[in-house]
């Protein structure tokens, strides 16, 4: 069993980490858990041990279960998911499919998905909000994708990443199916940062 002191140094840590994960300023934090600017800096501090309900609060504002902020191991979380567990969220006639492999939780989101496209077969994904990118690398075949008004296709081995703000096409473009990888990136600021910020970072 852990010491008290133990006890609040791991919930210092992972208040602290949690925290900056969610780029959340520590007057932030304590205005959605309810409590003061002092209480959230001692616990970061491990300068006392908080009360159950204080826990719970920091839980609800961060998001994330009281388990994981007494949680003392301090080891990478690892996610693993099998074969079987990929879920398929799209599928067409066609045969077409799209598989979700991965993601994360908010803010900052990335999804890892597996998509097969038959020849001639296409899907319309809707515009993301302002800051998101996608990530595609084409493993067989030949995809085509429309990005606004812009056309480009993409051969075996081909990787392209676009801003994904604008709707945008994805479309089997030769004789054989298409399968390809597509990572969505979406920080938890997206939909706040200027079009033109966004423009520039991909320039430089």
């Amino acid at each position: 069993m852990q010491s008290s002191d133990e006890v609040a140094a791991a919930v210092g840590r992972n208040v602290r980490a949690l925290r900056t994960q969610r780029r959340m300023t520590i007057d932030a934090l304590a205005a959605a858990a309810g409590v003061s600017r002092g209480t959230v800096i001692q616990i970061e501090t491990a300068r006392g041990n908080p009360s159950i309900g204080t826990l719970v609060h920091l839980a609800e504002a961060l998001r994330v279960g009281v388990a994981s902020l007494v949680d003392g191991d301090a080891s990478p979380r690892v996610v693993v998911r099998r074969a079987e567990q990929a879920v398929p969220l799209w599928s067409s006639d066609a045969g077409s499919t799209a598989v979700f492999r991965i993601g994360t939780d908010p803010p900052d989101v990335v999804e890892l998905w597996d998509w097969t496209l038959q020849p001639g077969d296409s899907f319309d994904g809707e515009a993301h909000p302002m800051g998101t990118a996608e990530v595609l690398s084409v493993l067989e075949g030949r995809l085509g994708l429309r990005v606004g008004a812009a056309e480009h296709e993409l051969d075996t081995g081909d990787t392209l990443m676009f801003q994904a703000h604008v709707p945008h096409r994805y479309s089997g473009a030769g004789a054989e199916p298409v399968r390809f990888t597509m990572v969505v990136v979406q920080p938890g600021d997206a939909g706040l940062v200027p079009p033109g910020a966004i423009a520039q970072a991909v320039d430089q």
